[in-house]
């Protein structure tokens, strides 16, 4: 019976941790099970894009030419495909970074059981499933892309999915200061790497960074529920009970002798009592004359 209670126990704690994982896995951004230990690092690999899916950026293989000189027509695509997913993974890198996580690009190839790592992979589709190919794309007047994440961790106990979801280009891009950091940051990533430096055009790159950043977004909120992110500082400072500091006295300010010598002077004649004040004071009147009685 004892053998019996352990094996059940197990089985219970095995489908509590399935679950919990299936959970996760969905792409809701809520465990219901124990938090992911924070990992070393996350790893954002390159994307897989379906035969489906058009990249097209005339001017950027035309700059590219300029620089490096000419090189065959069939290999327009495949520089294209390389340079705007070096441009989502350099966005998503830098949406984690700017959230407080270590994140990098790199393949899953380079991770070991030792790395403690989470690894973040995607595949570019139609957005559209009943979508014809070279229909949905980036560049060229294209769009209707979605990407397809799959978020997993690298441990010793092997390798878990944490979660999966899709994500479009949405939303806007940051302005004014923030979007001169932004773009330090993915000009510093892409500085890193070793692929091709040459800009995109302006709609390839803005289609690139959109979807970029809503996959980061997505990233960065599981993180923030896992307890990856340390608290803000400024909701460190609401959070805390604010002090009472005692109420402090001002020194009343110094005044001239003469001043001081009057004002003793007007205390003094303040202070002496007067008729009617607090003591009854005695007046000592003068005796009645008595009054003449007139001759008889």
């Amino acid at each position: 019976m004892r053998t019996l209670s352990i094996c059940v126990a197990a089985l219970l704690l095995l489908a509590g941790c399935v679950e919990s994982d299936m959970k996760v896995a969905t792409g809701n951004a809520v465990s219901s099970g124990a938090s992911a230990p924070k990992p070393n690092a996350i790893v954002v690999s390159d994307f897989v894009v379906s035969s489906d899916v058009l990249l097209i950026d005339r001017g950027y293989t035309a700059r590219l030419e300029r620089k490096i000189g000419a090189f065959p027509t069939f290999e327009r695509k495949p520089r294209t495909i390389d340079r705007v997913n070096d441009e989502i993974v350099a966005s998503i890198v830098a949406t984690l970074r700017e959230a407080g996580l270590e994140a990098a690009p790199g393949a899953e190839e380079s991770l070991s059981a030792s790395s403690d790592a989470v690894i973040v992979k995607g595949r570019l589709r139609a957005a559209d499933p009943a979508a014809k190919k070279n229909e949905a794309g980036i560049g060229g007047g294209k769009s209707n892309v979605a990407a397809d994440m799959t978020v997993s961790k690298f441990s010793t106990f092997g390798k878990r999915d944490l979660m999966t979801f899709a994500a479009e280009a949405s939303g806007k891009l940051p302005s004014g200061k923030a979007a001169a950091a932004d773009n330090a940051a993915i000009a510093g990533v892409l500085a890193a790497g070793d692929g091709a430096k040459e800009k995109l055009s302006p709609d390839v790159e803005s289609a690139a960074r959109k979807l970029g950043r809503a996959i980061g977004d997505k990233i960065v909120a599981y993180a923030r529920v896992q307890g990856w992110l340390s608290q803000p500082e400024t909701e460190a400072i609401a959070a805390a009970p604010a002090e009472k500091k005692p109420a402090s006295a001002k020194p009343a300010p110094s005044k001239p002798k003469n001043e001081s010598s009057q004002a003793e002077s007007s205390d003094t004649a303040e202070a002496s009592p007067l008729p009617g004040d607090d003591e009854t004071q005695m007046v000592k009147l003068p005796a009645a004359k008595p009054k003449k009685k007139p001759a008889a």
